[in-house]
C-alpha cells in the first residue's frame, strides 16, 4: 500500500513538471517574433564579363571542327597578350541541320568567355574579336573581392538595425527586455545586363583603333539579416 501511495506521489510531482516545463515553452512561443531588416548600397561596377561565340557552317562535321578549333586558336592567340582580361572557352556543341527532311549541312559553335576589370583594354580587344566572332552577351558587375568588402561593411551595418528593430519592438509591446533566438544572414546583388545592340552600335562609332565607350553603371547590393526574438515580461508579483 505504501508503495502504491509513493508511486503514485512520483508520478504526481513528474506529471507536475512535465507541465511546468510544457506551459514555459508555450510562453516562450507565444513571445517569440520574428522578423527581417536589410541593409544596402549601390556599387559601382568594376569588372566587365563578355561571352563571344563562334558559329560555323559546313557539309561535313569534321570541317566544322576544324574551323571553330582555327577560330578559337586565333582568338586565344589575340587575348594572351593582354594580362588584364582573363580568357576561357565555353560551351561546345555540333548539331545537323535538315531541309525537307534531308541532311544538308553541320553547324557548330563554341563560346569564348571574357572577363577584365580594364574595359579600355578589354573594349580594344573586342574591336579586334569581332572580326572573326560575334558577342552573343555583355555585363557589368562587381567584381568579387569588392562585393566581399561591401558585403561585410554592410553585415554590420544590418546586424546593428536588426538589434535596433529588436529594441523597438520589445519596448513598444511593453517587455521588459528580450533575447535573440536565431539570426540567418543573406546576400544578393545582380549585375545588370547590357544589351549587346547598344555595344554593337558604340562599335560602329568607334571604328578604327579608338575602344567603345562603354558605361560601367552600379548595381545594388544587399544584405538582409532575418530572425526571431524571444520578449520577456515581469510577472507581476502575487500579495
Amino acid at each position: 500500500m505504501n508503495r502504491v501511495r509513493l508511486c503514485l506521489l512520483i508520478l504526481g510531482v513528474v506529471t507536475g513538471f512535465s507541465n511546468s516545463v510544457l506551459a514555459a515553452d508555450d510562453t516562450g512561443v507565444k513571445n517569440r517574433v520574428n522578423f527581417q531588416v536589410e541593409s544596402g548600397r549601390d556599387v559601382r561596377n568594376d569588372l566587365m564579363v563578355v561571352v563571344m561565340k563562334v558559329l560555323v557552317e559546313d557539309r561535313e562535321p569534321e570541317q566544322v571542327a576544324e574551323q571553330i578549333n582555327r577560330t578559337m586558336s586565333w582568338a586565344m592567340g589575340q587575348v594572351k597578350p593582354e594580362q588584364a582580361v582573363k580568357a576561357e572557352s565555353g560551351n561546345y556543341r555540333t548539331w545537323p541541320v535538315y531541309e525537307d527532311k534531308k541532311l544538308v549541312r553541320w553547324r557548330g559553335q563554341q563560346e569564348l568567355w571574357l572577363e577584365s576589370g580594364d574595359t579600355a583594354r578589354l573594349g580594344a580587344l573586342l574591336a579586334v574579336l569581332q572580326s572573326r566572332l560575334q558577342v552573343q552577351s555583355m555585363q557589368f558587375q562587381v567584381s568579387p573581392q569588392n562585393r566581399e568588402s561591401v558585403v561585410n561593411e554592410l553585415i554590420t551595418d544590418a546586424l546593428q538595425a536588426f538589434r535596433q528593430r529588436a529594441g523597438i519592438i520589445s519596448r513598444s509591446l511593453g517587455a521588459n527586455d528580450y533575447q535573440i533566438d536565431d539570426v540567418t544572414i543573406n546576400s544578393r546583388g545582380q549585375p545588370p545586363v547590357v544589351p549587346v545592340r547598344m555595344h554593337a552600335a558604340a562599335m560602329a562609332e568607334s571604328a578604327g583603333s579608338s575602344q567603345p565607350a562603354l558605361e560601367r553603371g552600379t548595381s545594388r547590393v544587399t544584405v538582409q539579416v532575418s530572425g526571431s526574438v524571444r520578449l520577456q515580461f515581469r510577472e507581476p508579483l502575487v500579495d
